[in-house]
């Protein structure tokens, strides 16, 4: 069954701050959005490649995305990841399953991809997750604790989230049919009309996405660590 990975790059990282989108920042010398493409492009279970980025930034995707031959489409995003989610699904053409993958997440590692991989040939819908070590509080409206929430039974996401094809077209025509438009990501939808359960596989600490300025210092250290085995 062929697989087509969604490479979402279509932030314009305005919690990062500074001259352009995070995916365009270097850590190790290279771009975020580089060091994504090619972790996907040498994944043997990948069959082909959408990139969504920013409308503003579609030629210089296009320059980087010329050296991966797996890319089929460079396309613009919308103006919320749900939408430009949507854009990517609706370009996959032909395949049996779709990951849905953000570019900020560059360092994200083989044995993750397989892992969602691997699940996918048994579930519908899979994510990555790892373990919650904070305690996590539910909040009123006034910002008053109501809850200490169970941490045995939470979990942070990452992606790239893994789906059948035919479940995640569905998610999200249900979605633009009822106007929704912000979904945090593509699973929620799944649950959100109740399409499939939705598995968990192994995450990575080390998959972390790059959102404020300090997690480029984070990224640069966990890069170097990397290159070092």
């Amino acid at each position: 069954m062929t697989t087509t990975a969604i490479i979402l790059a279509g932030g314009t990282g305005k919690r990062l701050q500074g001259p352009e989108p995070k995916q365009f920042r270097k850590i190790g010398g290279k771009t975020l959005l580089d060091m994504c493409l090619k972790r996907f492009q040498g994944q043997k279970g990948i069959s082909g490649m959408v990139l969504v980025c920013p409308k503003a930034h579609l030629q210089r995707a296009r320059r980087i995305a010329g050296k991966y031959p797996k890319i089929t489409a460079v396309l613009a995003g919308g103006r919320t990841r749900q939408l430009s989610s949507a854009i990517g699904v609706a370009a996959a053409g032909k395949t049996g399953r779709i990951l849905i993958h953000d570019a900020a997440r560059a360092l994200v590692s083989e044995a993750v991809i397989d892992r969602v991989l691997n699940a996918l040939a048994r579930q519908a819908a899979v994510m990555p997750v790892v373990v919650t070590e904070d305690t996590t509080v539910r909040v009123d409206v006034k910002g008053r604790v109501n809850a200490v929430l169970d941490r045995d039974k939470l979990r942070r996401v990452q992606t790239p989230q893994g789906f059948r094809a035919d479940i995640i077209r569905i998610a999200h025509k249900l979605a633009r049919d009822e106007g929704i438009s912000d979904a945090p990501d593509d699973c929620s939808l799944v649950l959100r009309y109740g399409l499939a359960p939705v598995a968990t596989v192994n995450g990575d600490v080390a998959n972390i996405k790059v959102t404020v300025a300090p997690d480029l210092i984070v990224a640069e250290s966990i890069l170097a660590r990397i290159k070092k085995r």
